[in-house]
């Protein structure tokens, strides 16, 4: 008896499609097959599960058409690799910075697990995009912390010899970068068994010619500085011939640096410390005293000490560019990076004449500090300090609720300040405030109060980045990971998360620093730049400057002009030309100062000293006092000390300090004209007084009344 013949599948397809009504020519028929998983011959299958088939192959291939575009907006770590049957392969790109600024990161492409498969096939199956979409970002966002943890050593060893490469570039760490970037962007490394050899024995070549293409790029940028740098670096001339040895103390916060470069100052027979701040330049001052030295302090307002000092403090901008010393100290090294004030550091950096230059600071002003070197043909080491104590992430949020004695709350508004010490007050903390409206006096009071446990807890914004002996401090609370940078809010930089987060755990004082957020979503910022990836060089190198009296004259006397804001606008256009190894300082705010100053009748040498006056040029009254005070200096009148009223709020009282201030830095410029200097100190005196009983009586009292509430009821 013959056999019965078995019928293919596509024909048993065939008729089945028949029967639903379609045509058997508009339909994959092996495709069909595939997708309901039937063998080549005698696949019997019911017509509603083919018509299911149908319907499902039809959604996926308009996901396929439409919704893999959809999804790769919502979810970018998402890859999809579509075939010409319209079927799709997903992946999921990892990325690993290896620097903390994006600019160079490691990919690799992961396979999803069983949870974001089922959801992406979900989605096909439904033709929707969105559906689960939360679902499927957390399920990502686990692939990649997962994938992330299982690479951490191999990530490590290589961003150690990174770290290891730009240090040994220096100056011309961005051509490294760059071409290294350029190769890991076209190459994504597969999980593996053996990707941690991959990544050592692939990225040895592209390490070795990223540095041959920096030595390369050097060559051209030296050449080019060599005309761009020569004028400016030449008009210093005691510098230019010390012959100057410049030390470079690298490292983080908490690292010892400073100590360690005071330490060499204090030892020699002569010697300069140059301050990013009035506070900190005080501070050293009293030590320099300590030590038994002939010290001084010169700021922008006073002068203090002995006459004809051997060793001087200093704010950064006072720097003593004519007097030879044997040792200079520049503090906070990274401050070249800062727009408004970095002009100061540039001038220390290439103009301070000592034979021996220690600048401080973190390895982001590397590549400045090398490139100065190198323009400036002086010899450079690097010093490279680790951190003392260690700094430890808390992995779960502290609310202000949860905040303790020893704790610092930082905010990046004089508002959130503000508004954290009033929560914290009723909660039955006595609190210290420190920021950046305060005079240096009033934050070093409140300082002094913390340390001494008179308040149990500091609030406070980045000031407390720089300087301020914080002894008892164990643990920074950020209530804000963001900040308005004067321009627009923006995150906070690994660099500027670092800097403040350092201020825990003093060596001496605690055994180790605590960081946390007061709320999840400060966590993972915070994390990134404690525990990621190393601080990247600056991808722009080029130094802030401002022109100085010579340069303002001569060019005045060119021009044959004498408002202030056409000289300013001619520098610019003649320093700040393409290729130029500068970039301007605050030019912009100095010529909206200029537009003011120029209305009174005055030498183009005063105009200038009036329009880099210290004061708040984004407050309009400080600007409307400003320009009275020019105008007066025109009419050769005396201009007279402010009247205060001390009863005034908090932020008149800060506006007060700050214009006496103002007030005795130009009294240094002009003493026949602002000649009140002592009734103008008694006035900030008081006015410091009245703002530091008002911190005092507010960070107590509430407190002082639940008490006297609770005794009544007993």
């Amino acid at each position: 008896m013959a056999r019965k013949r078995v019928p293919s599948t596509i024909d048993i397809l065939i008729e089945a499609v028949a029967r639903l009504g379609m045509s058997p020519k508009s339909v994959d028929l092996e495709a069909l097959r595939t997708h309901l998983d039937l063998p080549e011959f005698g696949g019997y299958v019911q017509d509603a599960r083919v018509a299911r088939a149908l319907r499902a192959m039809t959604a996926s291939r308009t996901f396929a058409e439409t919704g893999v575009e959809t999804l790769r907006k919502a979810v970018p770590a998402l890859r999809a690799l579509v075939s010409k049957d319209r079927g799709i392969t997903w992946s999921v790109r990892v990325t690993i910075p290896l620097l903390d600024d994006g600019r160079l990161d490691l990919r690799i492409a992961v396979q999803p697990d069983a949870a974001a498969l089922n959801i992406l096939k979900g989605m096909a199956h439904r033709n929707d995009p969105i559906w689960r979409l939360e679902d499927l970002r957390t399920a990502v966002s686990e692939i990649a912390a997962r994938t992330s943890r299982s690479l951490h050593k191999p990530v490590e060893r290589l961003r150690e010899q990174i770290r290891l490469d730009l240090r040994e570039v220096g100056a011309d760490a961005s051509a490294y970068i760059a071409h290294l970037d350029r190769s890991l962007r076209s190459r994504p490394f597969d999980i593996g068994e053996n990707l941690d050899r991959s990544l050592s024995s692939t990225l040895a070549p592209v390490r070795k010619r990223a540095k041959a293409v920096a030595r390369e790029d050097s060559r051209l940028r030296r050449l080019r500085d060599q005309v761009g740098f020569g004028a400016y670096i030449e008009k210093f001339t005691a510098a230019r011939r010390m012959n100057r040895r410049i030390l470079f103390h690298m490292g983080p916060t908490n690292s010892g640096k400073t100590y360690a470069a005071l330490k060499v100052l204090t030892r020699a027979e002569t010697g300069t410390y140059l301050a990013p701040l009035r506070l900190l330049a005080l501070e050293n001052y009293e030590t320099l005293l300590e030590r038994g030295l002939r010290a001084g302090m010169v700021t922008g307002e006073e002068v203090l000490g002995e006459a004809n000092p051997t060793h001087t403090a200093r704010t950064i901008e006072t720097a003593d560019l004519m007097r030879p010393v044997d040792v200079a100290v520049i503090d906070e090294i990274q401050m070249l990076a800062d727009p408004d004030r970095g002009w100061a550091w540039t001038n220390a950096l290439f103009g301070i004449p000592a034979k021996t230059v220690i600048v401080c600071g973190s390895d982001d002003a590397l590549a400045y500090v090398r490139r100065a070197a190198e323009a400036a043909n002086e010899s450079l080491d690097v010093i490279a300090f680790a951190r003392k104590s260690p700094l430890v992430l808390l992995d779960e949020p502290v609310p202000l609720e949860a905040v303790e004695p020893g704790d610092a709350v930082v905010a990046f508004s004089r508002r959130a300040v503000h508004e954290n010490r009033e929560i914290l007050v009723a909660r039955g903390h006595s609190v210290a405030t420190i920021y950046g409206a305060l005079s240096p006096e009033v934050r070093r009071a409140e300082a002094a109060r913390f340390r001494a446990g008179e308040a149990r807890v500091l609030v406070t914004t980045d000031a407390i980045g720089m300087g301020l002996n914080l002894g008892p401090l164990k643990r920074i609370v950020f209530s804000a990971v963001r900040k308005y940078d004067g321009v627009a809010e923006r995150p906070l930089t690994h660099s500027e998360i670092r800097q403040i987060a350092g201020r825990a755990g003093r060596y001496g004082h605690q055994e180790v620093g605590f960081v946390a957020a007061t709320d999840e979503t400060g966590i993972a910022p915070l994390r990134a730049a404690l525990d990621g990836a190393p601080t990247a060089p600056a991808a722009d190198t080029r130094f802030f400057v401002r022109p100085d009296l010579i340069a303002i004259n001569a060019v005045a006397e060119e021009m044959q002009t004498h408002r202030l804001h056409d000289v300013l606008t001619h520098f610019a256009r003649a320093t700040f030309y393409a290729g130029s190894p500068f970039q301007p300082s605050a030019l912009e705010e100095i010529l909206e100062v200029a537009r003011v100053v120029d209305r009174a009748r005055l030498p183009i040498h005063e105009k200038f000293a009036f329009s880099v006056c210290p004061v708040d040029r984004r407050d309009e009254a400080s600007m409307s006092v400003l320009e009275r005070w020019t105008q007066l200096r025109a009419a050769g009148q005396t201009v007279p000390a402010l009247r205060a009223n001390l009863r005034g709020e908090l932020d008149y009282q800060e506006r007060t300090v700050k214009l006496a201030s103002a007030y005795l830095w130009l009294s240094r410029r002009f003493p026949d004209t602002f000649d009140d200097v002592e009734a103008i100190r008694a006035m900030r005196g008081h006015a410091n007084g009245a703002i530091e009983q008002h911190l005092r009586e507010t960070a107590t009292r509430k407190v002082e009344r639940r008490s006297r509430r609770a005794a009544g009821a007993r």
